[in-house]
Protein backbone atom coordinates (compact mmCIF):
# COMPACT_ATOMS: atom_id res chain seq x y z
CA UNK A 1 0.00 0.00 0.00
CA UNK A 2 1.45 3.49 -0.81
CA UNK A 3 1.42 6.41 1.21
CA UNK A 4 -1.85 8.15 -0.41
CA UNK A 5 -3.69 4.46 0.36
CA UNK A 6 -2.37 2.07 -1.80
CA UNK A 7 -5.70 0.85 -4.13
CA UNK A 8 -7.54 3.86 -3.25
CA UNK A 9 -5.53 6.13 -4.37
CA UNK A 10 -5.19 4.28 -8.04
CA UNK A 11 -9.21 4.31 -7.99
CA UNK A 12 -8.95 7.83 -7.55
CA UNK A 13 -6.64 8.45 -10.13
CA UNK A 14 -9.03 7.03 -12.61
CA UNK A 15 -11.37 9.07 -11.48
CA UNK A 16 -9.30 12.10 -11.66
CA UNK A 17 -8.19 11.48 -15.52
CA UNK A 18 -11.75 10.69 -16.26
CA UNK A 19 -12.90 13.34 -15.21
CA UNK A 20 -9.99 15.45 -16.84
CA UNK A 21 -11.17 13.62 -19.62
CA UNK A 22 -14.71 14.82 -19.35
CA UNK A 23 -13.64 18.47 -19.09
CA UNK A 24 -11.67 18.29 -22.08
CA UNK A 25 -14.62 16.79 -24.04
CA UNK A 26 -17.14 19.78 -22.95
CA UNK A 27 -14.66 22.36 -23.94
CA UNK A 28 -14.10 21.09 -27.60
CA UNK A 29 -17.75 22.33 -28.07
CA UNK A 30 -18.64 23.90 -32.43
CA UNK A 31 -18.73 27.61 -31.96
CA UNK A 32 -18.82 28.70 -35.94
CA UNK A 33 -21.87 29.77 -37.64
CA UNK A 34 -25.38 28.08 -37.01
CA UNK A 35 -25.86 25.12 -40.15
CA UNK A 36 -28.88 26.58 -42.19
CA UNK A 37 -28.93 24.40 -44.87
CA UNK A 38 -31.70 23.06 -43.84
CA UNK A 39 -33.70 26.61 -44.30
CA UNK A 40 -32.41 28.12 -47.04
CA UNK A 41 -34.89 28.92 -50.25
CA UNK A 42 -34.19 28.65 -53.95
CA UNK A 43 -34.06 32.11 -55.12
CA UNK A 44 -37.24 33.35 -56.59
CA UNK A 45 -37.46 33.05 -60.58
CA UNK A 46 -37.62 36.03 -62.41
CA UNK A 47 -41.14 37.06 -63.40
CA UNK A 48 -41.85 37.17 -67.54
CA UNK A 49 -42.00 40.90 -69.04
CA UNK A 50 -45.63 42.10 -69.65
CA UNK A 51 -46.51 42.47 -72.54
CA UNK A 52 -45.92 46.47 -72.62
CA UNK A 53 -42.31 45.66 -71.45
CA UNK A 54 -41.95 43.67 -74.36
CA UNK A 55 -43.24 45.98 -76.36
CA UNK A 56 -40.81 48.88 -75.46
CA UNK A 57 -38.10 46.22 -76.12
CA UNK A 58 -39.28 45.98 -79.49
CA UNK A 59 -39.88 49.39 -79.80
CA UNK A 60 -36.31 50.24 -78.92
CA UNK A 61 -34.78 47.17 -81.08
CA UNK A 62 -36.42 49.11 -84.26
CA UNK A 63 -36.00 52.00 -83.57
CA UNK A 64 -39.41 53.55 -83.64
CA UNK A 65 -42.49 54.71 -81.46
CA UNK A 66 -44.74 52.40 -79.83
CA UNK A 67 -47.72 53.83 -82.28
CA UNK A 68 -45.82 53.23 -85.95
CA UNK A 69 -48.49 51.13 -88.07
CA UNK A 70 -45.76 48.21 -87.32
CA UNK A 71 -45.40 48.08 -84.03
CA UNK A 72 -47.96 45.67 -82.22
CA UNK A 73 -50.84 46.80 -80.14
CA UNK A 74 -53.43 45.51 -77.14
CA UNK A 75 -55.75 44.57 -80.49
CA UNK A 76 -52.94 43.43 -82.87
CA UNK A 77 -50.00 41.62 -80.87
CA UNK A 78 -48.57 40.64 -83.91
CA UNK A 79 -46.35 43.27 -85.87
CA UNK A 80 -47.94 43.25 -89.09
CA UNK A 81 -47.77 45.85 -92.34
CA UNK A 82 -50.56 45.77 -95.12
CA UNK A 83 -48.47 48.37 -97.89
CA UNK A 84 -48.49 49.49 -101.85
CA UNK A 85 -44.83 50.32 -102.49
CA UNK A 86 -43.60 51.73 -105.58
CA UNK A 87 -40.99 49.44 -107.59
CA UNK A 88 -37.55 48.88 -105.86
CA UNK A 89 -35.12 47.49 -103.65
CA UNK A 90 -36.43 47.79 -100.02
CA UNK A 91 -35.39 46.38 -96.39
CA UNK A 92 -37.53 44.40 -93.91
CA UNK A 93 -36.77 44.13 -90.28
CA UNK A 94 -38.34 42.26 -87.82
CA UNK A 95 -37.67 42.22 -83.83
CA UNK A 96 -39.26 40.22 -81.37
CA UNK A 97 -39.51 39.81 -77.24
CA UNK A 98 -40.72 37.56 -74.44
CA UNK A 99 -40.08 35.03 -76.51
CA UNK A 100 -37.29 32.73 -77.94
CA UNK A 101 -38.20 33.14 -81.69
CA UNK A 102 -40.60 34.68 -84.37
CA UNK A 103 -41.10 34.24 -87.89
CA UNK A 104 -40.58 37.63 -90.36
CA UNK A 105 -43.17 37.08 -94.07
CA UNK A 106 -43.12 38.95 -96.82
CA UNK A 107 -46.32 38.31 -99.42
CA UNK A 108 -46.54 40.44 -102.56
CA UNK A 109 -49.00 40.28 -105.03
CA UNK A 110 -48.69 36.99 -106.60
CA UNK A 111 -49.58 35.62 -102.47
CA UNK A 112 -46.39 33.54 -102.44
CA UNK A 113 -44.83 33.62 -98.70
CA UNK A 114 -41.55 34.10 -98.69
CA UNK A 115 -40.13 33.13 -94.87
CA UNK A 116 -37.14 33.41 -92.56
CA UNK A 117 -36.77 32.46 -89.02
CA UNK A 118 -34.67 34.34 -86.38
CA UNK A 119 -34.13 34.71 -82.34
CA UNK A 120 -35.15 37.42 -80.85
CA UNK A 121 -31.26 38.35 -79.32
CA UNK A 122 -31.29 40.23 -82.12
CA UNK A 123 -33.44 42.05 -85.33
CA UNK A 124 -33.47 40.51 -88.98
CA UNK A 125 -32.98 42.40 -92.03
CA UNK A 126 -34.22 41.34 -95.62
CA UNK A 127 -33.35 42.53 -98.73
CA UNK A 128 -36.44 42.41 -101.41
CA UNK A 129 -36.72 43.54 -104.70
CA UNK A 130 -40.27 44.58 -105.41
CA UNK A 131 -42.23 45.10 -108.72
CA UNK A 132 -44.19 47.98 -106.96
CA UNK A 133 -47.60 46.68 -105.86
CA UNK A 134 -49.60 45.67 -102.32
CA UNK A 135 -46.94 43.62 -99.82
CA UNK A 136 -47.69 42.05 -96.77
CA UNK A 137 -45.30 41.91 -94.07
CA UNK A 138 -45.55 40.56 -90.47
CA UNK A 139 -43.62 38.76 -87.53
CA UNK A 140 -45.00 36.39 -85.80
CA UNK A 141 -43.99 34.79 -82.59
CA UNK A 142 -43.61 31.22 -81.63
CA UNK A 143 -45.89 31.31 -78.97
CA UNK A 144 -48.53 33.56 -77.86
CA UNK A 145 -48.91 36.65 -75.73
CA UNK A 146 -47.20 38.19 -74.04
CA UNK A 147 -44.56 37.88 -76.28
CA UNK A 148 -44.19 41.07 -78.80
CA UNK A 149 -43.40 41.02 -82.67
CA UNK A 150 -42.51 44.19 -84.79
CA UNK A 151 -41.89 45.33 -88.38
CA UNK A 152 -40.43 48.32 -90.38
CA UNK A 153 -39.75 48.64 -93.84
CA UNK A 154 -37.05 51.66 -95.39
CA UNK A 155 -35.80 51.96 -98.97
CA UNK A 156 -32.29 49.45 -99.40
CA UNK A 157 -29.85 51.00 -97.66
CA UNK A 158 -27.06 48.40 -98.96
CA UNK A 159 -25.63 48.88 -102.55
CA UNK A 160 -24.19 45.37 -102.03
CA UNK A 161 -27.58 43.51 -101.65
CA UNK A 162 -28.92 45.34 -105.15
CA UNK A 163 -25.94 44.22 -107.03
CA UNK A 164 -26.07 40.61 -106.16
CA UNK A 165 -29.61 40.81 -106.90
CA UNK A 166 -29.21 42.52 -110.18
CA UNK A 167 -26.02 39.47 -110.82
CA UNK A 168 -28.77 36.71 -109.83
CA UNK A 169 -31.36 38.20 -112.07
CA UNK A 170 -28.53 38.43 -115.01
CA UNK A 171 -27.65 35.06 -114.06
CA UNK A 172 -30.84 33.53 -114.99
CA UNK A 173 -31.40 35.57 -117.66
CA UNK A 174 -28.71 34.44 -119.69
CA UNK A 175 -28.81 30.79 -118.96
CA UNK A 176 -32.54 30.50 -119.64
CA UNK A 177 -34.17 28.46 -120.65
CA UNK A 178 -33.99 26.09 -117.74
CA UNK A 179 -33.55 22.53 -118.34
CA UNK A 180 -34.17 19.42 -116.88
CA UNK A 181 -31.27 17.87 -114.60
CA UNK A 182 -28.97 21.04 -115.01
CA UNK A 183 -26.15 22.05 -112.79
CA UNK A 184 -25.81 25.83 -112.54
CA UNK A 185 -23.28 28.00 -111.31
CA UNK A 186 -21.96 31.68 -110.99
CA UNK A 187 -19.33 34.24 -110.21
CA UNK A 188 -18.26 37.96 -109.82
CA UNK A 189 -14.91 38.80 -109.86
CA UNK A 190 -11.97 40.66 -111.19
CA UNK A 191 -9.64 37.90 -111.15
CA UNK A 192 -8.81 34.09 -111.13
CA UNK A 193 -12.11 32.03 -110.06
CA UNK A 194 -12.74 28.68 -109.19
CA UNK A 195 -16.63 26.94 -109.10
CA UNK A 196 -17.56 23.36 -108.51
CA UNK A 197 -20.24 21.66 -110.14
CA UNK A 198 -21.51 18.74 -108.66
CA UNK A 199 -23.07 16.77 -111.37
CA UNK A 200 -22.30 12.62 -111.68
CA UNK A 201 -20.41 11.05 -114.16
CA UNK A 202 -21.96 11.64 -117.69
CA UNK A 203 -21.84 13.16 -121.26
CA UNK A 204 -23.08 17.17 -120.72
CA UNK A 205 -22.79 20.07 -122.95
CA UNK A 206 -21.03 22.84 -120.89
CA UNK A 207 -22.38 26.90 -121.54
CA UNK A 208 -21.04 29.98 -120.12
CA UNK A 209 -21.78 33.52 -120.73
CA UNK A 210 -19.74 36.47 -119.37
CA UNK A 211 -20.25 40.63 -119.32
CA UNK A 212 -17.48 43.06 -118.08
CA UNK A 213 -13.90 42.64 -119.32
CA UNK A 214 -13.22 42.55 -123.24
CA UNK A 215 -12.24 38.61 -122.61
CA UNK A 216 -11.78 36.03 -120.54
CA UNK A 217 -10.26 32.66 -120.02
CA UNK A 218 -12.50 29.40 -119.37
CA UNK A 219 -11.45 26.00 -118.33
CA UNK A 220 -12.93 22.98 -117.32
CA UNK A 221 -11.18 19.90 -115.22
CA UNK A 222 -12.45 17.44 -113.44
CA UNK A 223 -12.41 17.03 -109.72
CA UNK A 224 -8.86 14.87 -109.86
CA UNK A 225 -7.48 17.32 -112.08
CA UNK A 226 -8.26 15.91 -115.97
CA UNK A 227 -8.97 18.77 -118.07
CA UNK A 228 -12.46 18.41 -119.98
CA UNK A 229 -12.44 21.70 -121.58
CA UNK A 230 -8.35 23.14 -122.45
CA UNK A 231 -8.00 26.78 -121.63
CA UNK A 232 -10.12 28.93 -124.07
CA UNK A 233 -9.97 32.54 -124.70
CA UNK A 234 -14.08 33.63 -125.07
CA UNK A 235 -15.25 37.26 -125.62
CA UNK A 236 -17.48 38.61 -123.27
CA UNK A 237 -20.05 40.16 -125.53
CA UNK A 238 -23.23 38.15 -124.54
CA UNK A 239 -22.56 35.29 -126.97
CA UNK A 240 -22.80 32.10 -125.03
CA UNK A 241 -19.67 29.62 -125.25
CA UNK A 242 -20.69 25.55 -125.90
CA UNK A 243 -18.51 22.77 -125.42
CA UNK A 244 -19.06 19.13 -125.23
CA UNK A 245 -17.81 17.22 -121.58
CA UNK A 246 -17.78 13.81 -120.58
CA UNK A 247 -17.35 12.99 -116.88
CA UNK A 248 -15.68 10.08 -115.70
CA UNK A 249 -16.22 10.47 -112.11
CA UNK A 250 -18.75 13.04 -110.32
CA UNK A 251 -17.90 16.77 -110.32
CA UNK A 252 -16.33 19.39 -112.35
CA UNK A 253 -14.30 22.79 -111.42
CA UNK A 254 -14.71 25.86 -113.74
CA UNK A 255 -11.70 28.14 -114.33
CA UNK A 256 -12.45 31.92 -115.15
CA UNK A 257 -10.17 34.27 -115.60
CA UNK A 258 -11.32 37.74 -116.81
CA UNK A 259 -9.08 39.85 -119.19
CA UNK A 260 -6.96 42.49 -118.00
CA UNK A 261 -7.80 42.18 -114.21
CA UNK A 262 -11.55 43.73 -115.16
CA UNK A 263 -14.42 43.01 -112.84
CA UNK A 264 -16.80 40.72 -114.57
CA UNK A 265 -20.11 38.57 -114.42
CA UNK A 266 -19.93 34.50 -115.39
CA UNK A 267 -22.78 32.37 -115.30
CA UNK A 268 -22.10 28.60 -116.49
CA UNK A 269 -24.13 25.69 -116.71
CA UNK A 270 -23.94 21.88 -117.30
CA UNK A 271 -26.94 20.84 -119.41
CA UNK A 272 -27.43 16.55 -119.75
CA UNK A 273 -27.16 15.17 -123.47
CA UNK A 274 -28.87 12.16 -124.91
Amino acid sequence: MSALGGMPAGRGSVLLMAAGLGLALTGCEYNGPADTSAHTSAPAPTPPRSFAENTAEVARLLGLPASDPGMPSEAEPVGKLFLVLAPGDYQVTGACAGVYGARLTIVKADGIPEASDFECDTVLDRFFRHPGGPVTISAVPRIGGPSATGVKVQTNPDPRASALADFSEWSAKHLQPQLPGEFVGASMADTTTVGTLLAPPGKYEFRLVCDGPAGAEVSVSTAAGAEVVVPTQIPCEGQVFTAPVTLPDEGVEVSVSPAGGVAGRFAYKLVPVG
